[in-house]
């Protein structure tokens, strides 16, 4: 048992080393907090951590019969390695692909926008300076309805088949280009926290971080995939200067 338990443990240390340089890259740089929450990053770590830093070991001890020649050990362990890096590298790959890559503004919300969502084949249509995705964290941009009458009807049934405005790179304009319109749809702070009173203590700490009363912000809805979320708002360049955990559609 002793050999069983050595192996494992060693395999579980390792494993877990690498786990931990993983959530680093997942957690400081794709997922930023609190996107790890809004797009579903913690949910997509955990299973690959439970998959592949849990069962890695458990399979190096059920192999590591002290009974078992030496030879067939390494070869079996080599095996168990090999099975393990190939589910750590897709599950790497599949955090990488849904990772936020854009916090758009589109007419009167924020909509979080992940790698995945974009076709690759459309990035040479989006202004220049936006054909690059984002690798450190989700930058803010704004999507606007196509000016072209053709163009807008072509845009109603992509959002009818699940590609909203956001999602086309046509579509896409420096935030600060339409900054003045988030901040004119954005609506007070002060009606939020009438909603949800239980808020009200996190929106002063977000208060009196930017030196400004509550009823000086305003807040948009933010809404990804698997979640819908409040951004708060500071005037007059609608910058994001914090987010609260309740849906911002009232």
């Amino acid at each position: 048992m002793s050999r069983r338990f050595s192996a494992a443990g060693i395999h579980l240390l390792i494993s877990a080393f690498v786990g931990a340089l993983a959530a680093l890259v997942v957690f400081l740089i794709w997922y930023p907090p609190p996107y790890n929450a809004i797009a579903g990053g913690l949910s997509l770590f955990t299973l690959l951590v439970t998959v592949d830093v849990i069962l890695g070991p458990a399979l190096t001890a059920v192999a590591a019969s002290p009974a078992k020649p030496m030879k067939e050990l390494r070869r079996d362990l080599m095996v168990i390695v090999a099975v393990q890096l190939a589910a750590f590298a897709y599950g790497m790959h599949t955090n990488a692909a849904a990772r936020p890559v854009y916090v758009s503004f589109e007419v009167d919300r924020l909509r979080v926008v992940s790698a995945a969502d974009i076709e690759p084949d459309l990035l040479p249509q989006a202004p220049p300076d936006l054909r690059t995705l984002p690798w450190f964290g989700p930058e803010r941009i704004a999507a606007v309805k196509p000016a072209d009458p053709a163009e807008r009807i072509r845009s109603v049934e992509l959002g009818l088949a699940g590609f909203d405005l956001s999602m086309i790179p046509g579509n896409w304009r420096e935030y600060r280009t339409e900054a003045h319109t988030a901040w004119s749809v954005a609506r007070p702070l002060t009606h939020l926290i009438q909603r949800y009173p239980q808020v009200n203590s996190k929106a002063a700490e977000i208060a009196a971080a930017t030196g400004r009363p509550t009823d000086a912000l305003r807040f948009l809805p933010l809404m990804s995939r698997t979640a819908v979320w409040t951004a708060v708002l500071k005037g007059p360049d609608a910058d994001i200067v914090g987010y609260l955990p309740v849906d911002g559609f009232l």
